[in-house]
């Protein structure tokens, strides 16, 4: 467990208040410098639907910020990457890949991870790195995605993927305080970005088991963004302090029905989400057989579900499954 003390000690104080001001003309332009050679990086920005829906969301939230009177200051980009990944830049650049979209559940949890990487933004957290962690750095630290695992062992080709460098626990703390606060004030449940952080959990764990190695081969968000069961404690305890109630469990079904068809893994595999209907006879076991992996098919299924261990296929829900060509 990681710095449980620490995680209670920021989770019972009260949220972060920040004196807000407008994106300056010099967080803009060093945004703007470095966005061409971001999204070179991680294989361009997406288009289409799936693309337009994270914008909006994003903007959406932004503007709880306080950073600007215009949600359209801020520069969204779907990545078309298989690396699972979100980060943020000065000058309102926000960034989510599609493999990572594609482990979301839930409008609720997509505004999240938006909302924390918006709180990196707001809080000025890049302009507080140390010199060695400055845009220009950044952009000059390639590290190959080495792991065994066939959910992102395609990733291998993107030896020079950029590393964005992580910021400090007390930094990404703060995001996630900022990111409950802002995702609430924009109409979400704020219980969503602990249901997030549990999801990205339990998809380290997994990729770590599928390749039998270390924490070198988890997920890059994994890596860069500190994660485990006492942040997902300490988020859901974020939630709570602003009074909000856990919603009755549903379904997002608009949601699920935008990421039908999105790229999944390397675009050289020919992998894709499919949303299927659960019908009367369905099992995890038989959905799960559906799925393209030859190994590990039903924890693969689960975690990409935000199913628990003990749950049950229930007829008439959408379900996510990955399958090829």
């Amino acid at each position: 467990m990681r710095f449980w003390i620490l995680g209670a000690m920021i989770a019972t104080a009260p949220l972060p208040l920040l004196a807000q001001r407008s994106l300056s003309p010099q967080e803009k332009a060093v945004g703007a410098e470095a966005n061409p050679k971001l999204l070179a990086q991680y294989g361009g920005a997406m288009s289409g639907p799936a693309a337009d829906y994270v914008t909006r969301i994003a903007r959406r939230v932004a503007v709880q910020s306080g950073l600007s009177n215009s949600a359209s200051d801020f520069t969204i980009a779907l990545l078309d990457s298989p690396v699972e990944n979100a980060f943020a830049i000065p000058g309102g650049y926000v960034y989510v890949t599609r493999q990572l979209l594609a482990l979301m559940n839930s409008e609720g949890e997509l505004a999240s991870v938006l909302g924390h990487e918006i709180g990196h933004v707001a809080a000025r957290h890049s302009a507080k790195r140390s010199s060695r962690s400055t845009i220009g750095s950044i952009l000059a630290a390639g590290i190959g995605v080495a792991t065994g695992s066939s959910a992102l062992g395609q990733a291998a080709g993107y030896g020079a993927q950029l590393y964005t460098l992580s910021f400090s626990r007390t930094q990404e703390y703060e995001a996630d305080g900022l990111g409950v606060r802002y995702i609430a004030g924009a109409g979400y449940d704020p219980y969503a970005a602990s249901a997030m952080l549990d999801s990205l959990d339990r998809e380290t764990r997994l990729q770590s088991a599928i390749s039998g190695k270390s924490g070198s081969n988890v997920p890059v968000f994994a890596r860069t963004h500190p994660n485990g069961p006492d942040r997902v404690a300490r988020a859901s305890q974020l939630a709570a302090s602003l009074g909000a109630q856990p919603k009755a469990e549903g379904q997002d079904t608009a949601f699920l029905r935008s990421l039908d068809g999105l790229p999944y893994d390397d675009a050289k595999s020919g992998h894709r989400v499919a949303i299927v209907t659960a019908s009367p006879k369905d099992t995890i076991a038989s959905l799960s057989s559906r799925m393209v992996y030859p190994d590990h098919r039903s924890e693969r299924f689960m975690v990409l579900n935000g199913l628990a261990d003990d749950a049950v296929i229930q007829p008439g829900r959408l379900y996510k499954i990955i399958v090829g060509r």
